[in-house]
């Protein structure tokens, strides 16, 4: 990791003098003048080109810069952001030159057609009004609702008299249709709003969707369920095979460990064999020597 280090070190400092060599080469041998050849936005893409060659340099300047002990490299490297500076002082004026101008898109609100007013809505004059005094009915408690109902059923004699003397009236000589037997049902839904039956209509929906919902849930459950048991077979087999794999490589441990206290053994009585016949070959070269 270290002769990496250091090898990636020496690749900095060569690349960083190469490449501050070849921008100042670079950035003096271009035409920068406003009435060169290339046009602004060729120009500026060579400056930000420039400029993010100028941002790598400054990289390797600071990874050197980092790692470098030597006291004496620290005006090169001084030297070296000096130059860097003054490159990058050039290029960002060329930049702000020929940076292209923001151009705002054209309006689309005057490319819209005018709206139209909403027609007023006219009134359906097949559609019977309702009175004040039926609104004032329907917006009454139950309990006034109730009192005025007997009320009215309670007549006395002198306001049946003239009920009694009206003549019936003829249904040919209106314009209204004759009275015709409505069912219950269809009573019941003509005196019914028409947001009380869209809300029925809607809870019904919901109803049936939640129906729907419960029963695929519960298909869902049950899936789950079937699923999760097959999993528990399966776990409990892999416990199984972990267990008697725990066993095996216990005893196996002890095996080893048995084996390495021989080895150890064995190892030192062949050392210190060697060792004592190794002494006795001395002693007795020196003994045979002497005498």
């Amino acid at each position: 990791m270290a002769s990496q280090s250091s090898e990636q070190l020496v690749h900095d400092r060569i690349n960083l003098n190469r490449l501050v060599r070849r921008l100042e080469k670079a950035i003096a041998d271009e035409d920068w003048n406003e009435d060169s050849q290339l046009p602004p936005r060729a120009t500026w893409i060579k400056t930000r080109t420039t400029l993010q060659k100028l941002k790598h340099a400054r990289k390797l300047l600071h990874n050197v810069e980092i790692h470098e002990h030597d006291p004496f490299a620290a005006q090169r490297y001084e030297d070296l952001r000096h130059t860097l500076d003054r490159l990058e002082t050039v290029v960002l004026e060329v930049d702000k030159r020929a940076a292209p101008q923001p151009k705002r898109p054209a309006p689309i609100l005057p490319t819209l057609p005018i709206p139209f007013p909403p027609k007023s809505a006219q009134p359906d004059p097949l559609r019977p009004q309702r009175s004040e005094e039926a609104t004032e009915a329907e917006l009454a408690s139950p309990a006034e609702t109730t009192h005025i109902a007997a009320q009215d059923l309670l007549l006395s004699a002198t306001d049946t008299e003239p009920a009694l003397r009206i003549a019936p009236i003829n249904p040919g000589a209106t314009l209204l249709p004759p009275n015709r037997p409505s069912s219950p049902g269809t009573s019941k839904l003509a005196g019914t709003p028409a947001f009380l039956q869209n809300s029925a209509a809607l809870q019904e929906e919901l109803s049936a969707q939640l129906a729907q919902m419960a029963t695929q849930l519960k298909r869902n459950a049950v899936h789950f369920a079937g699923t999760l048991e097959k999993d528990k077979a399966l776990l409990i087999e892999t416990q199984d095979k972990l267990e008697r794999n725990h066993d095996v490589m216990k005893a196996e441990r002890l095996r080893v460990r048995d084996h390495r206290s021989k080895s150890w053994g064995t190892t030192w009585i062949v050392m210190l064999s060697i060792i004592v016949a190794a002494v006795g070959f001395v002693l007795t070269f020196m003994v045979i020597r002497i005498t």
